[in-house]
């Protein structure tokens, strides 16, 4: 190991050089990266403030916001440019939608619903170098500390298995990377060269489409995605008081039917036994309950906003109607 008290970190301001002397260590002890990774990476990262003022949470209110409706969430990814984007997209890539989805038994549409949300198909995967993304990160936010400094180590693995300097990884200002956003270490858990046996490398998230599909599709399998299974059905409730006393955890079927909810369709394909949670979503209407079947965790899983899977699932049907 290799960390002398004198090490200088010259990216990074005065206040955090403590702190990577201290990073520089643990990357070698914890994560067991050699000194010659270690040292040069963070000598030549830079501090990066912008990432770290989008990734700082707001400052406790006495009055604290009202939560943000879904139906405004939704309405942000479901605009006509974008559902235009996804029908090109389609038409461009069907064939290797169809092949991959036949694979892994996710629904294109749910994975087209994702790269719309994540990256617009591709059009915006983020210009953040990632190494100092996850180094900033990991210093400024001392509550995610353990988080970012492992991304940042999974970084550095991530680039000598693509066998590229690690300055050249561009992703968000969280250090997510690709057409499908995935961490440094999703991204060498789950990344999928289409097609090739185990063991062919590492595929390229950023251009390669039929890999980024593949890749999506194994993260979501790994979070439980069940083939031919529904994400959300709306529920119908006899009584909106006792339904809310539900909104905790999940529930099978059968116990949901006893305090009067019931999928308003869609319920031939379900088993009694099912595990669902049940929400309450903002509407253009108002709010509305649905049941989330193990699917729809599968896509929090990819990301643990409510909004966000109800909004996969929401475009995923809007597209699929106009592709007919």
């Amino acid at each position: 190991m290799y960390c002398p008290q004198d090490l200088q970190f010259p990216g990074f301001p005065a206040r955090y050089q403590e702190t990577l002397r201290h990073f520089a260590c643990q990357l070698q002890t914890q994560y067991g990266l050699p000194a010659r990774v270690v040292i040069p990476a963070l000598q030549n990262a830079q501090f990066n403030a912008r990432a770290l003022a989008l990734m700082t949470p707001p400052p406790p209110s006495a009055t604290p916001r009202p939560p943000y409706p879904w139906w405004r969430y939704r309405n942000r990814f479901l605009q006509e440019d974008r559902i235009q984007k996804g029908i090109h997209f389609w038409q461009e890539h069907a064939q290797i939608m169809e092949q991959v989805s036949r694979k892994y038994g996710v629904s294109p549409y749910i994975l087209m619903g994702i790269l719309n949300i994540e990256t617009g198909f591709g059009a915006f995967q983020g210009n953040f170098p990632v190494l100092d993304a996850n180094l900033s990160l990991a210093a400024g936010l001392p509550t995610r500390r353990n988080f970012f400094l492992y991304q940042t180590a999974e970084t550095l693995k991530l680039a000598a298995r693509l066998g590229v300097p690690v300055n050249t990884l561009r992703g968000s200002e969280a250090g997510a990377m690709g057409m499908s956003q995935f961490l440094a270490s999703s991204y060498l858990q789950y990344g999928t060269v289409w097609n090739d046996p185990p063991g062919e490398g590492l595929p390229d998230l950023w251009r390669s489409v039929p890999d980024v599909l593949a890749s999506t599709s194994r993260f979501l399998l790994a979070h439980g995605w069940q083939a031919g299974q529904p994400v959300l059905l709306p529920a119908t409730v006899s009584s909106p008081v006792l339904a809310k006393s539900l909104l905790q955890g999940r529930h099978s079927l059968a116990t949901l039917a006893r305090f009067g909810v019931r999928p308003s369709n869609g319920a031939s394909i379900l088993s009694g036994s099912m595990l669902v949670g049940l929400l309450q979503l903002q509407t253009e209407e108002g709010p509305r309950f649905y049941l989330a079947c193990p699917n729809f965790y599968a896509l929090m899983g990819y990301n643990p906003s409510i909004n966000y899977s109800a909004t996969v699932w929401a475009y995923a049907n809007a597209l699929q109607a106009r592709l007919g």
